[in-house]
């Protein structure tokens, strides 16, 4: 009865040194297996509608930023090249010739304009001369008038002779007669003085109409510059009929051959880039386990294809929200029973010593367990075993320095309002 006594203390003994073991372990890490490989994926369309003509491409194809990856027919974007082209060496001649003839018609109408100014001046002189021998005319008849009626007044007295009266009465009638005709020539020179400042209205009309050619060679020379842009689109859309590469890259979803018709902006495949700068991993953590997860703390990941392979990380960033919240159709709790359901969060992890040239390729959708050591008990970062089959474990500490000794502890950030927070009490590491 002792010895059954003895073993089964010993039996509880161990157990709770297996217990201990295990919880010092899982102290200041967290580990998931709801976490992928993720990368860009660089969707290709084509900017122009046309027939496709060749695709030298294929699926899984390994292809360098800049090759060709399908071909349009280009006759219809060449055609409208030679369009462009030929409008815009036509407006092009037009805008020095427009210019050319505006200098002429304006220098021509402002000659005709002075010419016209100076008709004018000499209608007005020859106007004011005519009013001035008219006024003298005037005068000088008045003067014959008032002679020929004093000596008509005289004659009949005896003291003058019938000559004199008829002198004086020659005299009277030429002044008159002089008289009248400067009145015509008056009437005469502001008739011409009238058509004069008319015909200089006029040909300042025609100086302002032929300086408007000024405006219209602006104006083409607009049209000029809006027809270049048109150029350079139609010689855009016929460059465009080359769909290339973005990045370097895998051919992916191809679902494009020749002889089909495309559309601007259908996907025709995708390129998927397997470069550390593209590639990343997001884990799921539940939101239980993001308790002491910070960005920058070290991480190490294993893929499960290559079992031997362990990637150091980082974590980059926390998502702003659960993975729920952003689905199509988020719950919402306000409405019908409420059952809790512990969320997940997904977390983004940068891979800090992937090599695509010395280790195996991940791929995009890859499954992997990522180990968050958050440094709350046992900081040390597990190093990989020294061999020639197992490539050599590179740990990144917080601020992406060498592995974290046994004695290094993770930095405490200050909180948003500069106040630093309390350690948290050691918690046993969660697994899935």
């Amino acid at each position: 009865m002792n010895s059954k006594k003895r073993i089964l203390g010993i039996l509880l003994g161990v157990m709770v040194l297996a217990a201990g073991i295990w919880y010092w372990h899982g102290l200041g890490k967290v580990e998931t297996d709801d976490a992928q490989v993720d990368g860009r994926i660089f969707m290709v369309s084509p900017r122009v509608a046309g027939y496709v003509v060749d695709v030298p491409v294929e699926d899984n194809q390994f292809v360098r930023e800049g090759d060709v990856l399908a071909r349009l027919d280009p006759t219809e974007y060449e055609v409208a090249v030679a369009e462009a082209r030929a409008q815009l060496a036509a407006l092009q001649r037009g805008v020095p010739l427009e210019l050319s003839q505006t200098v002429h018609r304006v220098t021509g109408a402002q000659a005709v304009e002075e010419a016209t100014k100076r008709r004018a001046a000499q209608a007005r002189d020859e106007e004011d001369a005519a009013r001035y021998e008219m006024e003298r005319l005037s005068t000088e008849q008045a003067q014959t008038t008032l002679d020929r009626r004093r000596l008509e007044a005289l004659v009949g007295q005896g003291a003058v002779s019938r000559e004199a009266v008829d002198r004086a009465r020659s005299a009277d009638d030429g002044a008159k007669a002089r008289l009248e005709s400067s009145r015509a020539k008056l009437e005469a020179s502001s008739k011409a003085r009238a058509a004069a400042e008319a015909e200089m209205r006029r040909v300042r009309a025609e100086v302002d109409l032929a300086g408007t050619g000024q405006v219209v060679a602006e104006i083409r020379a607009r049209q000029v510059e809006a027809q270049q842009a048109k150029v350079r689109q139609a010689e855009l859309n016929l460059e465009w009929t080359t769909v290339r590469a973005p990045v370097d890259g895998y051919v992916t979803k191809k679902n494009v051959e020749p002889g089909r018709m495309v559309t601007r902006g259908q996907p025709v495949m995708a390129v998927v880039p397997m470069s550390p700068d593209h590639l990343w991993v997001t884990a799921n953590f539940k939101e239980t386990e993001l308790t002491d997860v910070k960005p920058g703390q070290p991480c190490e990941i294993r893929v499960d294809t290559y079992p031997g392979l362990v990637l150091q990380g980082q974590v980059e960033s926390i998502m702003a929200g659960t993975g729920a919240a952003f689905s199509l159709f988020p719950p919402q709790n306000a409405s019908g029973n409420f059952v809790k359901v512990v969320q997940r969060i997904p977390v983004r992890l940068r891979l800090t010593d992937y090599d695509p040239a010395a280790m195996p390729p991940l791929r995009v959708g890859m499954s992997v367990v990522p180990v968050i050591f958050t440094n709350r008990g046992v900081s040390e970062v597990p190093q990989r075993a020294a061999g020639s089959d197992a490539p050599v474990l590179r740990g990144t500490d917080a601020g992406g320095g060498q592995g974290a000794g046994p004695n290094a502890t993770q930095a405490v950030k200050p909180a948003g309002n500069g106040t630093v927070p309390a350690a948290a009490p050691a918690e046993p590491a969660r697994k899935q």
